[in-house]
């Protein structure tokens, strides 16, 4: 069952391009979507489409990954939708000043777009070392200790995000193999789950880097 952010495995040259550059060209590609016109982001998602299936990426494994904007933008435009039809303000104006929503939803949409391409082609601990390579070349160059702590818990809260999809697609399966239903009472049950079983490993991976780290 494909999961959010997940590592695909492959030998490609996105692949094999150190992590380091991919975590520095994931923030300057968010600064330039949002500098510069719209149609930037455009191009931008068809070519990382692309990208994706070069690197054998299905487009339900990239729809994955992408599934939180998309809930986003749907609850955006019924929430506005709705308020308009309660001030009775539902006319050409209204949609002329949703434009800048949608055109920001296209930008948010191509920055996790990116995002899902850095996680598709990095495991865990490329991410990690690379993050690590960064800090240990910035202490270098002010002449400090040769330590990563900061590293190590950013890239701590970077994994986990994988780490929590995985644990709502397993809870997810256990529920309708048990003959669970989709819906509110899932999301009731499930949620209590999901909290605890990412604090105990959120706690654990703590334990062992700091374990680590006294060594």
């Amino acid at each position: 069952m494909t999961t959010a952010f997940s590592y695909k495995q492959g030998n490609s040259i996105v692949h094999r391009c150190p992590a380091w550059i991919k975590i520095l060209f994931l923030p300057l590609v968010s600064i330039l979507v949002f500098m510069l016109p719209w149609q930037l982001a455009l191009v931008l998602i068809c070519l990382q489409t692309l990208a994706g299936i070069l690197l054998h990426l299905t487009l339900q494994e990239q729809l994955c990954d992408l599934q939180a904007v998309l809930y986003y933008a749907a609850l955006l435009i019924f929430a506005k939708l709705v308020g308009a039809l309660f001030t009775h303000n539902l006319n050409k104006d209204f949609f002329t000043d949703f434009i800048p929503t949608l055109l920001m939803l296209l930008k948010l949409f191509c920055l996790m777009q990116t995002a899902s391409l850095v996680f598709k082609t990095s495991t865990s601990l490329q991410i990690r070392q690379g993050l690590e390579q960064m800090e240990l070349a910035v202490r270098r160059f002010f002449h400090m200790p040769a330590k990563s702590p900061a590293a190590q818990m950013l890239a701590l809260f970077i994994c986990f995000i994988p780490q929590v999809a995985k644990n709502w697609t397993q809870s997810k399966k256990a529920w309708f193999a048990r003959g669970g239903k989709k819906g509110i009472r899932m999301l009731i049950v499930l949620l209590p789950v999901l909290f605890s079983v990412g604090m105990k490993q959120a706690y654990n991976s703590a334990r062992a880097i700091s374990i680590r780290s006294a060594n």
